[in-house]
């Protein structure tokens, strides 16, 4: 069967004249651009050859967050498999279109459940690969939170779906992100199971392949206690899971902003990479590595320099700042000022409380 596609492939490139070569190319190009369908949950961006971002579609879409599909030469490398397994579906067949080739290996950034719930959907093919620290958080938390959203959900998406009617400019072109957010909960929620890596690893591990090779590299205490980062040094790119996030707000309460901002400096000082895949977000270059930076540290000095019961209060209820007014995720704003309040608390030593604390 090879031969004879090896011969009928040659025989229509001999049949086709010299001026309409490249045409044709052009045109199979195309048809196989457009036989990728996403279903309007996300979107595909090709960064180089074998090299694709899932970008999540923030109006009503169900993957929540942004995933990659890396052809290796002899195997495929998905990265953070999004929250719905309806989603993860569809990429998983996208990345068989794209790469010729079944999945071999799903990487978790973090725990979080946007980042892990696709995981089921590449079983019982992949290998599934996470730190040691994420695999333990996962079998954690997993249990407790799908269990409480089973309860919650459905009084927050009627809550978000009502908040529509008088939303401003901003919370409407936000809403329909949570909308599909809770709507992918809800759906999923009968069908979910947890898929725990089966292969584990600290520090760093090479993913080796015929063509191409990835490194992880785990990032200790920064979005949260392990993250993930999935390098190609050959290319330049760098899938930074949720240590990065474009024009929306992070959450922060499960990790530590030093850490965090040492993990950014990190990499923005590296001279080897060029192209920035966020968690959340447009792909970006190292500009938005520095706009993070100065985001954790203004939000930082802002909570240390509020040391009296009332300077926290007016903090906390004063609007989000100018530069961050139009971002997404507004409503993480307030529970990370709380969280970094506590944690400058926390860390001020004893003696140096004002009078009104």
């Amino acid at each position: 069967m090879k031969l004879l596609l090896i011969v009928l492939l040659l025989s229509g490139i001999l049949s086709v004249q010299p001026g309409s070569l490249h045409a044709q190319r052009k045109k199979e190009k195309k048809e196989k651009k457009e036989k990728v369908n996403t279903s309007g949950n996300f979107t595909i961006e090709q960064l180089a050859p074998n090299v694709w971002a899932a970008i999540h579609n923030d109006n009503y879409g169900k993957a929540i967050c942004n995933a990659a599909i890396i052809d290796l030469g002899d195997k495929t490398v998905v990265f953070d498999p999004f929250m719905t397994p309806s989603a993860a579906v569809e990429l998983r067949e996208i990345a068989r279109q794209l790469t010729n080739k079944n999945y071999a290996y799903v990487v978790n950034s973090h725990y979080h459940n946007d980042h892990i719930r696709g995981n089921q959907a590449f079983l019982p093919n992949a290998t599934i690969i996470s730190t040691t620290t994420t695999r333990d958080q996962i079998e954690r938390n997993e249990p407790g939170e799908q269990e409480w959203e089973k309860k919650h959900a459905p009084t927050l998406l009627a809550a978000i779906r009502k908040r529509m009617a008088n939303a401003n400019e901003t919370e409407r072109a936000e809403l329909p992100y949570w909308i599909g957010y809770y709507e992918g909960i809800l759906e999923s929620s009968d069908q979910l199971f947890t898929a725990l890596a089966d292969e584990t690893f600290n520090d760093s591990l090479w993913i080796v392949g015929k063509d191409m090779s990835v490194k992880l590299i785990e990032c200790k205490n920064g979005h949260t206690m392990s993250d993930v980062v999935m390098l190609i040094p050959n290319l330049g790119i760098a899938f930074m899971g949720d240590l990065l996030c474009t024009e929306r707000h992070p959450w922060i309460s499960d990790g530590d902003i030093d850490g965090w901002q040492s993990s950014l400096k990190l990499f923005y000082e590296d001279t080897l990479y060029h192209t920035y895949v966020p968690g959340h977000g447009k792909v970006s270059n190292k500009q938005s590595l520095k706009i993070l930076y100065d985001y954790l540290g203004e939000i930082r000095d802002m909570c240390d320099n509020a040391q009296t019961d009332s300077a926290q209060e007016e903090l906390i209820n004063q609007p989000i700042p100018d530069p961050y007014k139009s971002w997404f995720c507004g409503r993480f704003y307030q529970p990370n000022l709380q969280y970094l309040i506590s944690i400058a608390k926390a860390r001020r030593p004893a003696g140096t409380m004002k009078p009104n604390e």
